[in-house]
């Protein structure tokens, strides 16, 4: 029987009370598929967090920024997954679970190795995981080695690669790899390294030296160092999908970098942070502190990104 041919259905009086009461089941998003389905791993995560930091208040520092890179590296991975379509199911469990868990040694290691310690703590975790069952997914040894894979696998950003004397990191080899990979690089751009370089003495000491060779505000030199990695990325990323969002994100980065120099606002907030003309980590700490100079700075490039009609979840993702 066609469409067109079917007979009209002819309701009972209590048909709609009857049809209220019966509702499909929502279709969650797949950020809400992962918040429901892996918040016992998050939350496993912010544990080794909170120990790492225990007695390490320069550590503590690191950890409003870290959450904020979390949040928005699992936003670009959940993008990346629904974008191909050709990934299983295990390899999307595996992605979701590196990409979680991807940096979790960051607070208890250097910059070059937190690879590693996160590989050990990935693996403590989902041994203990064993036989629980994500979104269909078993937790099996595969698995758990899929993941270890993709965390050692995360860190050829072109900073690191440089910090490392220009000798790289194991390469992705998947697409497990890979869907944590570009979701690290993409979550790189935009402004968020400015707040890495700021709380650290020796990148400030570096900036400052770069500046005054250049002639140039020791903070502008914080964002050119940072808009060079940022721009970098354009030939770091490997999926298709990831290149096509990675040019998007580096144009409106750079409006928002032209506009702050254009505007002249950066003297303005480094002057708030000196003090007598000197502008270093002890200035900042006595003129109100890094969550001080973030508020500021975040609400200038929010303002312009929203003046120059850059999408706010983008403007969200840039801030420091």
């Amino acid at each position: 029987m066609s469409i067109e041919s079917m007979p009209l259905t002819v309701e009972r009086p209590d048909a709609a009370e009857s049809r209220a009461e019966v509702r499909p089941e929502k279709v969650l998003s797949r950020q809400e598929t992962v918040e429901k389905e892996y918040g016992e791993v998050i939350q496993g995560r912010e544990r080794q967090y909170e120990n790492d930091c225990q007695g390490r208040p320069e550590r503590m520092m690191m950890r409003p920024n870290l959450a904020t890179h979390n949040n928005i590296v699992l936003g670009y991975a959940n993008g990346l997954v629904e974008a191909q379509p050709d990934l299983s199911e295990e390899e999307k469990v595996a992605a979701t679970l590196a990409t979680i868990l991807h940096d979790s040694g960051k607070l208890n290691s250097d910059l070059m190795g937190h690879h590693l310690k996160g590989v050990e703590y990935a693996e403590t975790m989902l041994e203990g995981m064993k036989g629980q069952v994500f979104e269909g997914v078993e937790i099996t040894d595969e698995i758990i080695e899929k993941v270890k894979e993709a965390i050692e696998r995360h860190m050829n950003h072109p900073f690191l690669v440089r910090m490392n004397k220009g000798q790289r990191f194991p390469e992705p080899q998947d697409k497990v790899d890979q869907v944590v990979f570009d979701a690290d690089m993409l979550a790189n751009i935009g402004f968020k390294n400015v707040g890495f370089r700021l709380i650290s003495p020796d990148f400030l000491k570096q900036d400052a030296t770069a500046a005054a060779q250049k002639n140039i505000l020791i903070l502008e030199e914080t964002f050119e160092n940072v808009l060079a990695g940022v721009r970098a990325l354009d030939q770091a990323v490997l999926s298709p999908a990831a290149k096509e969002k990675v040019r998007e994100l580096i144009e409106a980065t750079e409006k928002i970098f032209s506009r702050l120099k254009q505007d002249n606002v950066l003297p303005a907030i480094q002057e708030e942070f000196s003090n007598n003309g000197e502008y270093n980590s002890s200035t900042i700490q006595a003129k109100g502190g890094m969550l001080k100079m973030k508020e500021r700075l975040n609400e200038t490039i929010r303002q312009i990104g929203l003046q120059l009609g850059i999408n706010q979840k983008i403007i969200g993702n840039f801030q420091i």
